[in-house]
């Protein structure tokens, strides 16, 4: 038996496409463990990578307790930066090659209206109005292009060229990737696909319906943006305090100040306004080449997510 098992399916992408939602349906099988944890950061941030996957086990797999063991278990893992950084899908590679990515692709325009909303809420975006966010893109890419890649909105849309090379890199038995559609409307039968790409009891039925990350606002885009510059690695404050404080301990305290700095329950029905039509025919203009692209290579219809009709609220807050 390994002392620390490798990783056997990874979900890679993308941001704001039901991840979070698939993830916690996989982790009900009996058969799969996985990180407590939003995101599985290990791969993507240099930091944690040079400190090696034996302290990376430990603060997203070990368990708390014996009835946490999972010897016999399959990890899953979800990040959804990773595959638009080819060194870091390297990286999962050489941990293991034979790994399975699973990729979760919503309608672009729909899936950066929603991205801009999530940055708002977190603290990420200070630009209040979405066309502005898009106009300062490029020259926040150029300025730093990991620092603002939450914040790509469009960039992160464009998934042909990443999906190819997750196949070329993995081989296309290996990358498996589904529409966020197809999450809405039939769950159990996605999850039952990657059971079987996993060859665990594809049998097991996951308790579908209950819904993750759903569109909030703060009570203050002021206290999420300063909690925000805490939280980066480069804060030399965060650095002394995490050498006091465990990691379960320090992802339970930060996600119960995330989750105190949400709007009251009484604004639980938010929603986004609509998207300013003009906005997106012109995103949908922008994106149809790589839909195009993208629907060869998976030899999928994807001409819905060209057809001129407006954006729905609902397409924007149901799944994340």
């Amino acid at each position: 038996m390994e002392t620390f098992r490798k990783i056997q399916l990874m979900i890679v992408g993308a941001q704001k496409s039901g991840t979070s939602s698939l993830l916690r349906y996989l982790a009900q099988h009996p058969d799969i463990h996985t990180h407590p944890q939003s995101e599985m950061t290990f791969f993507l941030q240099a930091h944690e990578y040079t400190q090696g996957y034996e302290r990376a086990f430990a603060k997203y797999f070990a368990g708390e307790g014996p009835d946490e063991a999972i010897e016999d278990k399959q990890l899953i893992a979800k990040n959804v930066m990773v595959m638009h950084f080819p060194e870091v899908m390297q990286r999962i590679y050489e941990h293991n090659s034979e790994a399975h990515l699973v990729v979760l692709l919503r309608e672009p325009v729909a899936r950066a209206y929603s991205a801009y909303w999530w940055a708002r809420r977190r603290g990420w975006e200070n630009i209040k109005t979405y066309e502005a966010a898009l106009a300062a893109e490029e020259a926040r890419l150029n300025e730093d292009r990991f620092k603002w890649r939450q914040c790509a909105y469009q960039y992160n849309g464009i998934y042909y060229p990443h999906v190819k090379n997750l196949i070329d890199q993995f081989g296309s038995d290996r990358v498996h990737c589904f529409l966020t559609d197809d999450l809405k409307e039939k769950a159990e039968a996605v999850c039952q696909q990657v059971f079987n790409h996993m060859r665990i009891r594809a049998d097991f039925k996951p308790s579908i319906g209950e819904r993750h990350n759903q569109a909030t606002m703060p009570r203050s885009e002021g206290f999420n943006f300063l909690f925000t510059q805490f939280l980066a690695s480069h804060n030399p404050l965060r650095k002394a305090i995490r050498k006091l404080v465990p990691d379960a301990a320090a992802y339970k305290l930060r996600k119960a100040i995330l989750n105190w700095s949400e709007k009251p329950q009484k604004d639980k029905n938010w929603t986004p306004p609509p998207l300013d039509p003009e906005t997106r025919k012109q995103q949908m203009a922008y994106f149809k080449p790589f839909n195009e692209q993208l629907a060869e290579l998976l030899g999928r219809d994807l001409t819905h997510w060209s057809a001129p009709k407006s954006l729905q609220v609902e397409s924007v807050t149901e799944v994340n």
